[in-house]
């Protein structure tokens, strides 16, 4: 399975918190939002990793000294994140996890995600119906309903953040994320793809992981969200026997105008 964590963005109303820099590196419990993420993902099995970076793109990479594949949007500034995901589609198939940069969350969610063996499945929290930001509407299994918008009478959840695509479907991702940005909707979300095919009656599948912390990390409330639960609970992901080794040194590829770590 390949995992792709997109932390292009540069998170400008954090800049208090994550003190000019990119706010994958805001700090939970000693370690760094993407740092953990990373070693998590890795203590599962997962070894192929990349990383999308933008803003202060340098940073992200002293962090992870090697851990992962590192693609960067020299366009960040004037995109969102489907066209950073662009600049990592070689990463784009078989199985695929696909989760934002600005998640700290408990392993089991992250084992909820990988253990899904539908299609498309969209991790949501129905626990979070009425402070959701971004919120799910339901029919049975699937998701019909989307958006900051909808009232609470239409929400059912709040989108996690992290999808798991099939490789039955990655194709189908790929060609779609293709002709979104054919038609220069250059700041559409990289979920717009899944979004798009809801109309279409396409299945795009949801997976409750209430009872389970996460939290992502838009503004001061959830920054005081994840700093009250990490004063009262153990964050780190490995014992110190487990700590991962770094991959080689980082090399240019010239076609994708990326920096990779292969």
């Amino acid at each position: 399975m390949n995992v792709i964590v997109m932390a292009a963005g540069v998170g400008s109303r954090l800049n208090g918190i994550a003190g000019n820099k990119p706010k994958c590196l805001i700090t939970a419990g000693g370690e760094t939002l993407i740092r953990r993420n990373v070693d998590l993902c890795r203590s599962r099995g997962l070894r192929r990793i990349a990383v999308v970076t933008g803003y202060r793109s340098e940073l992200i990479e002293a962090e992870l000294g090697g851990l992962a594949r590192l693609y960067h949007n020299p366009f960040y500034s004037i995109t969102n994140s489907l066209a950073s995901l662009w600049f990592a589609r070689d990463e784009l198939e078989g199985d695929v996890l696909l989760m934002n940069g600005d998640l700290f969350f408990e392993p089991q969610v992250l084992d909820m995600a990988i253990a899904q063996t539908r299609s498309v499945v969209m991790l949501s929290d129905s626990t979070r119906r009425h402070t959701a930001d971004y919120r799910f509407g339901f029919s049975g299994d699937r998701i019909c309903r989307h958006g900051k918008t909808l009232s609470l009478a239409e929400t059912d959840a709040e989108h996690v953040g992290i999808v798991r695509v099939d490789r039955s479907f990655i194709g189908q991702f790929r060609d779609r994320m293709s002709q979104l940005l054919a038609a220069q909707r250059f700041n559409d979300w990289w979920e717009d793809v899944l979004y798009s095919y809801i109309p279409q009656g396409e299945p795009i599948y949801h997976h409750d992981v209430a009872g389970s912390f996460w939290t992502e990390i838009d503004n001061q409330a959830d920054y005081d969200r994840l700093r009250n639960w990490v004063g009262g609970a153990v964050v780190h992901v490995l014992p110190p026997a487990l700590e991962p080794q770094p991959l080689a040194a980082p090399l240019i590829d010239p076609l994708s105008r990326s920096r990779m770590v292969s």
